[in-house]
């Protein structure tokens, strides 16, 4: 059954009238209806994010709702990034032990999602052309698909389905084993030269641009890693060992001089090591590794939990990481710090 734009309004919980107020408003409304900032990437250039104020955050996060429970896509296997019940943990889980691994990078690869694109998309998913031209109106900011609304992750996913599909015709041709997450694709096997052309060549036909300092061969018995985590032993991801190694130190500087002088006078503060964020590293390791991740949690807890914030385990903690801790796949903020880190 098409979606109409009475069935579009009706999604985003609103009139249709406002739905057309708002289409028409965005492309001027920076600074009433959303702000935007940037930070500088690790290897050169800007990253914009985009932040919706109400109501269109609302508008977004109820189309977004609408997206993911009422459009027939279905994630590929291979893909880990905005799906849920997957993570980078999953993603890093299919190419362990492997005699190499090929990592291939995007280049910006939320602003080159165009409005066409999305468009196109939207219509193969049944909706009809007036509600993919007013849903491609609210999705987009200056016809480019923003970094920062609700609607943002589901709709690349979308957008890029038939370059999955592709890649993955492809490399069960050549007996690779191939992951996406978000912007960073992973294959692993005997992979060559050759099948890096061949991606390539895949990736340009289809309109990607691949950032090519970011292409990279890890051989076995060298630095092997996929979205952040050590692949190079058999059983299972691991966390890379200078994360480790300074998460133990910050907690050793706080547990010898406290949270306060570590911040002030150890470079926490000047790393924005805040309380939620240790909080979050925490997490993510005890989701990685439990044996190392959960001492981590619970000495964390008795070193900086008073004062700043309250209790990190609530009532009845048994050993498994609470729900409010949210989804290891919603932690971009930490794969982000990965990548800086390695």
């Amino acid at each position: 059954m098409p979606f109409s734009v009475d069935d579009l309004a009706a999604h985003a919980g609103v009139s249709v009238e406002l739905l057309e107020k708002l289409s028409s408003a965005l492309p001027a409304g920076a600074g009433r209806l959303y702000t935007t900032w940037t930070s500088r990437k690790k290897h050169g250039g800007i990253r914009e994010i985009v932040m919706p104020r109400p109501p269109f955050d609302a508008i977004s996060k109820n189309l977004h709702r609408s997206f993911t429970a009422l459009l027939p896509y279905e994630a590929p296997d291979h893909v880990h990034g905005f799906v849920r019940k997957r993570s980078t943990v999953s993603n890093a889980s299919q190419h362990l032990g492997k005699s190499c691994v090929l990592r291939v990078d995007l280049e910006d690869f939320f602003p080159s999602i165009s409005s066409a694109m999305i468009k196109a998309s939207l219509q193969a998913q049944g909706y009809e052309e007036k509600a993919a031209d007013t849903a491609v109106s609210i999705v987009t900011i200056a016809s480019k698909l923003p970094i920062g609304l609700s609607t943002s992750p589901f709709l690349s996913n979308l957008v890029f389905l038939s370059t999955d599909r592709s890649l993955a015709e492809y490399v069960q041709s050549v007996g690779l084993s191939f992951t996406r997450y978000v912007d960073d694709l992973t294959f692993s096997g005997e992979v060559t030269d050759r099948h890096l052309a061949d991606i390539d060549r895949i990736l340009d036909d289809a309109g990607w641009s691949v950032n090519t300092r970011k292409t990279a061969f890890m051989r076995r018995g060298g630095r092997q890693y996929v979205t952040g985590l050590y692949v190079g032993e058999a059983d299972r991801p691991r966390i890379p060992r200078k994360i480790k190694r300074r998460m133990r130190w910050i907690l050793h500087m706080i547990s010898k001089f406290g949270y306060d002088t570590y911040m002030a006078e150890f470079g926490g503060e000047e790393e924005e090591m805040k309380r939620h964020r240790l909080l979050g590293w925490a997490c993510y390791i005890a989701a990685v590794e439990p044996d190392l991740g959960y001492p981590l949690l619970r000495e964390f807890d008795e070193l900086v939990s008073e004062g700043y914030g309250g209790d990190i385990f609530p009532e009845g903690y048994d050993d498994v990481v609470p729900e409010r801790y949210g989804d290891p796949a919603d932690w971009v903020d930490v794969v982000e710090d990965l990548d800086d880190l390695l």
